[in-house]
């Protein structure tokens, strides 16, 4: 086989994952507004598609994945993730693999609530649901029931403060403890890779400030939630608090995540993993990354010439 060709979809800002798949393979990007994502403009070629929502989006992949010889496919957003997962057999018979894993995955994590069943049904530890906001103790935790980059998301220190909230708002036990986020690589329902990364300061919904950690406690409960996400594939990034040595889940999101650059320069290189289980080579448990390497994010540019 050449080299492997990949396609990134809504690309948007993720400079640093297109730069990590360019290492081991031909990387191409997709997006609504391709001239203004600065991961495009990095990758070897971009296109232009439709909304994930449009019932022209499967086909201009399909489109763009046929004439460009695609081999992989790496979904990067919450809203696409059960529309790819629906399709995988149908784009596997074409030879490309769509890196998601199975819907039952994807469906189970992109709402709050369903996350929150399947961690009771499993007995992880994770906030409770509050629903009679008038008799709770507060502070509370308000988030939208199928946001994700924390749009949404507030401390609420009073009934009065909860009643003003409008949409589909849960209520959740506020946790004061350690934030961190877990990387997850699985392949064949197999968790491959596991990095803590404490997470010190989040901007917009994605971390500016973290540190990787080989917390053990940490790694073996994820290991053990491992045994029940069947279907699972590729990254998985998670959520979670620990307090007082308590493990506390929080959410599942079955993609890659905003601060996975912190994972693959400390070492965990997903995007090469996934190639090699692509190539049928066999895949090892790794935690080989470097430990309490600290990440500092800033602001960036990609500069170029434009007609618009």
């Amino acid at each position: 086989m050449g080299e492997i060709r990949v396609l990134i979809t809504s690309a948007g800002r993720r400079v640093r994952l297109v730069e990590n798949f360019k290492k081991h393979a031909i990387t191409f990007t997709c997006d609504v507004n391709p001239e203004f994502s600065a991961a495009c403009q990095v990758s070897d070629k971009y296109f232009k598609v439709p909304r994930v929502d449009s019932s022209e989006y499967l086909k201009t992949l399909k489109e763009i994945c046929k004439k460009e010889k695609i081999n992989i496919i790496v979904p990067t957003i919450d809203t696409e993730l059960s529309i790819l997962a629906s399709v995988k057999d149908e784009f596997r018979k074409e030879g490309i693999l769509i890196a998601v894993s199975d819907k039952n995955i994807t469906d189970t994590f992109y709402l709050k609530t369903s996350t929150y069943e399947f961690f009771k049904k499993y007995n992880f530890a994770t906030p409770e649901i509050v629903t009679d906001l008038k008799r709770a103790k507060y502070p509370l935790f308000a988030k939208l029931n199928n946001s994700s980059l924390s749009i949404g998301a507030k401390k609420i220190d009073s009934f009065e403060e909860a009643k003003l909230l409008r949409g589909n708002y849960i209520f959740q036990e506020f946790i004061d403890g350690v934030e961190y986020t877990v990387d997850a690589f699985f392949a064949k329902d197999k968790v491959k890779c596991i990095v803590p990364r404490e997470r010190y300061e989040v901007r917009c919904g994605e971390v500016s400030k973290a540190i990787t950690r080989k917390d053990k406690a940490i790694i073996k409960e994820i290991q053990r939630l491992s045994t029940y996400l069947k279907g699972a594939y590729g990254t998985l990034t998670i959520q979670l608090f620990k307090r007082n040595e308590k493990i506390i889940f929080i959410e599942i999101n079955p993609r890659f995540g905003g601060g996975y650059p912190l994972s693959f320069l400390a070492g965990a290189d997903f995007a090469k993993m996934l190639i090699d289980d692509y190539l049928g080579k066999k895949l090892n448990y790794y935690e080989e990354w470097r430990d309490n390497l600290v990440m500092l994010r800033y602001d960036a540019e990609v500069i170029v010439d434009s007609s618009i």
